[in-house]
């Protein structure tokens, strides 16, 4: 083979890898959020919304007490993607910022700040996934 041969190679493999790190990564933090949801009737874990380009308007319909429904939805838009994009994860629920907040005893810590806070170890989990 040739060093261009073997650089065009590596490239592929390279790019392969890096879609699937950041889409591990993505999954990874997003279910965490979802999951970590309050529930009381399943309304606002049925509400998380993923998207591209920019972040989900208005709310849905969905109750899941789960969260199931919204985490399958989410991995489908993922696992679509390939990399160089932006991906939202939204709950426009008006009492969201209060549940973030502490307001439910089910999640006194939040659910987005509480997985923020624990990114570098989702990233250090998905790199021992997804090795070159």
């Amino acid at each position: 083979m040739s060093f261009a041969r073997d650089l065009k190679d590596f490239e592929l493999k390279f790019s392969g890898a890096t879609n699937d790190f950041v889409q591990g990564v993505e999954i990874s933090l997003f279910s965490a959020v979802i999951k970590d949801s309050p529930v009381d009737t399943g309304r606002f874990r049925g509400n998380w919304q993923t998207s591209t380009s920019s972040p989900a308007t208005g709310v849905t319909i969905n109750v899941s007490p789960s969260g199931s429904s919204a985490i399958s939805a989410m991995t489908s838009l993922v696992q679509s993607l390939n990399d160089g994009r932006v991906t939202f994860l939204t709950n426009n629920l008006p009492y969201a910022e209060r549940l973030e907040y502490g307001y439910s005893k089910q999640a006194p810590g939040g659910m987005v700040r509480k997985n923020v806070a624990r990114f570098q170890s989702i990233v250090n989990d998905q790199i021992g996934k997804h090795k070159i």
